[in-house]
C-alpha cells in the first residue's frame, strides 16, 4: 500500500520538474532576447530615450549617454527636457515644439527639428522622432524618442543650395546663351541669355528637341550626337565653331559655338555656349562699307570735278549752235545731245550730294511726326489701290536732336526703293521703337527681297539692283545717317521682302 501511494507523488514531482525546466528554457530565451534587444538598443547610433507620459526618462541608450557625457543614473527618473536641454520647463514652453505632447494628442508618429548647444561642440541640429506605444485598449503610457544629429547633413544641403544658387546666378547673368541637352537630344538647361537671344521662354523650350534652334541646312543633329555616343570621339568639343542658328521668329543669325560634355551616372549631358555675333558681323560690314565708301567717294569727287566744267561748255556751245541752225534734223540731234547733257549734270549734282560733308541743322524732333509727313507725301504719289502704307509707331518715343529734312530724304529714298521692288503692288510697313540712348526705325516692304551677296554693296554709289536706278539714293541715305552718328543696314531673304533698319542716337 505504501508503494502505491508513493507512485502518484513521484509522478507529480516529475511533472513539476518538467514544468520548471520548460520555464527555465523560456526564461533563458527571454534572457537571450533581452540581451539581443539591449545590444541592438545600445548599438544604434541615434540617441534613444524611453519616456512615460509625464516626460520622465525610463531608459536611454549608450549613444545618448556618450553624446551628453553622462551616466545612466544621471538620466533615469529625470524629465527629458532636464536631461536634454537643462531646462526647467517642457519644450513647448521654451519656443520648441514638444513632440511628446503632440504624439500623446494624436497617437501618431511626430517629427520635429530642434537646435541644441551643448557648450562644447557648438550648436547641433537634431531631428527628434517621437513614437507613441499604444497598449491594449488603446491607452498610451509610454513613448520612444529617437534623435538624429543632422548638423552635417543640413550643412551640406545648405552648401549645395548655395553652390546651386551661385551656379544659377552665373548662368543667368552670363551674356552668352548657355544650353544643355541630354542623350535623347532634349533641351534640359536654357539660361536667361538664351531666352533673350532665341526668343523662347524656358517653359516653351525645356524638354523640346534641339532641332527647333538649328537651321534646316545643317540636317538632323541627332546623327552627330549618335556618332559621339558610339565612337566617343569629341571632334567638335573644345573648338569654337562659326555657324548660324534660328530665332523663334524664324530669323537665321550668325553665332559662335563652343561645345563640351559631362559624363555622369545617369548619362552624358552636352552643353553649348553660344554667342550671338550678328551685331559684331553688322559692325564689321559697316566698317568695310565705310572704308569702301571713303575710297569710292574720293574717286567720285575727283571725277565729278573733272567733268562738271566740260559738261557746262558742251551744253553752252550746243545751245548756241542750235539757235543758228535751220536744218530740222540737226536741231533734233542737238536737242538729244542737250537732254543727255542735262541728265549728266543732274547726275553730277547728285554726286556732289554724295561726296559733300553734310552740315546738319539739328533740332529736337519727334521721329513719328517726320514719318507721318513722309507717308502723306508718298500716299499722294503712289496708287492707294496698289500700294498700302502701314504705321506701327511707338507711343513712348522721346524727341531726338536731328535734321528732319535730311531724314525725310532718307525715308523717301528707302520707301521708293521698296515700292519699285513690288511691281505687282504690296505694302510698306514703318515701325518705330525706343532704344536705350536713341530710337530705331524699321521700313519693311513685301517685295522680291535682296540676295545676301548683294546686301553688303547696296549702299555703294552706282550699285543698283534696278534697271532705271542710279545707285545713289541709298548711298546718299547712308551718308546722311552717318552724319547723324547713326547706323543703317538691311535685312532680307530672297522672296520675303527687305527690311531697312535705322538707329539714331539721342545726342
Amino acid at each position: 500500500m505504501k508503494k502505491q501511494k508513493e507512485k502518484p507523488v513521484t509522478l507529480e514531482i516529475d511533472r513539476l520538474q518538467k514544468i520548471v525546466a520548460e520555464q527555465e528554457e523560456v526564461i533563458e530565451k527571454l534572457r537571450v532576447d533581452n540581451l539581443f534587444l539591449e545590444t541592438l538598443f545600445d548599438g544604434i547610433d541615434e540617441e534613444i530615450m524611453v519616456l512615460d507620459a509625464d516626460y520622465r526618462v525610463l531608459n536611454v541608450n549608450r549613444s545618448f549617454l556618450e553624446r551628453h557625457g553622462i551616466d545612466k543614473d544621471e538620466a533615469i527618473g529625470k524629465k527629458c527636457y532636464e536631461v536634454t536641454y537643462h531646462a526647467e520647463k517642457p519644450c513647448d514652453q521654451e519656443n520648441r515644439l514638444c513632440p511628446l505632447k503632440k504624439a500623446a494628442e494624436t497617437g501618431k508618429r511626430v517629427e520635429v527639428t530642434h537646435r541644441r548647444d551643448d557648450g562644447k561642440s557648438g550648436a547641433k541640429e537634431m531631428i527628434r522622432i517621437m513614437y507613441p506605444l499604444v497598449m491594449g485598449g488603446g491607452e498610451i503610457k509610454y513613448f520612444i524618442e529617437i534623435s538624429r544629429d543632422v548638423t552635417e547633413y543640413r550643412r551640406l544641403i545648405r552648401k549645395l543650395q548655395a553652390s546651386e544658387k551661385k551656379f544659377r546666378t552665373i548662368l543667368d547673368t552670363a551674356t552668352d546663351a548657355i544650353l544643355s541637352i541630354d542623350e535623347n537630344q532634349k533641351i534640359v538647361l536654357f539660361n536667361n541669355a538664351a531666352q533673350r537671344i532665341f526668343g523662347y521662354t524656358r517653359k516653351e523650350i525645356l524638354g523640346k528637341d534641339l532641332n527647333v534652334l538649328v537651321p534646316p541646312q545643317y540636317g538632323d543633329h541627332r546623327r552627330f550626337v549618335k556618332h559621339f555616343l558610339e565612337k566617343k570621339i569629341p571632334r567638335a568639343m573644345g573648338k569654337t565653331l562659326s555657324l548660324t542658328a534660328l530665332r523663334k521668329n524664324g530669323e537665321e543669325f550668325p553665332i559662335e559655338l563652343g561645345l563640351s560634355y559631362l559624363k555622369m551616372d545617369q548619362g552624358i549631358t552636352f552643353t553649348a555656349i553660344i554667342r550671338d555675333v550678328s551685331e559684331q558681323k553688322r559692325l564689321e560690314e559697316n566698317l568695310l562699307r565705310s572704308e569702301r565708301l571713303a575710297a569710292v567717294g574720293q574717286a567720285v569727287a575727283h571725277v565729278a570735278h573733272e567733268i562738271k566744267n566740260p559738261l557746262m561748255i558742251i551744253g553752252g556751245f550746243s545751245h548756241q549752235i542750235r539757235n543758228n541752225l535751220d536744218d530740222q534734223k540737226a536741231v533734233q540731234k542737238l536737242d538729244m545731245i542737250y537732254d543727255e547733257i542735262s541728265r549728266l549734270e543732274k547726275l553730277v549734282a547728285n554726286l556732289g550730294d554724295f561726296t559733300k560733308e553734310y552740315r546738319l541743322v539739328k533740332r529736337a524732333t519727334d521721329i513719328n511726326s517726320v514719318i507721318r509727313d513722309v507717308l502723306k507725301i508718298m500716299a499722294e504719289i503712289y496708287q492707294p489701290e496698289k500700294y498700302s502704307f502701314i504705321e506701327e509707331l511707338s507711343s513712348n518715343l522721346v524727341e531726338i536732336p536731328c535734321d528732319p529734312d535730311k531724314l525725310k530724304q532718307v525715308f523717301m529714298n528707302i520707301i521708293a526703293n521698296g515700292i519699285e521692288a513690288m511691281e505687282g503692288g504690296g505694302s510698306i510697313t514703318i515701325s518705330t521703337a525706343s532704344l536705350p540712348g536713341g530710337v530705331e526705325i524699321r521700313i519693311a516692304d513685301s517685295g522680291i527681297g535682296i540676295e545676301k551677296d548683294k546686301l553688303l554693296h547696296i549702299f555703294e554709289p552706282f550699285y543698283t539692283t534696278r534697271e532705271k536706278g542710279s545707285g545713289l539714293g541709298l548711298a546718299i541715305s547712308y551718308k546722311i545717317v552717318e552724319a547723324h552718328k547713326g547706323d543703317i543696314w538691311a535685312q532680307s531673304n530672297p522672296g520675303e521682302g527687305a527690311t531697312f533698319v535705322i538707329r539714331l542716337p539721342n545726342e
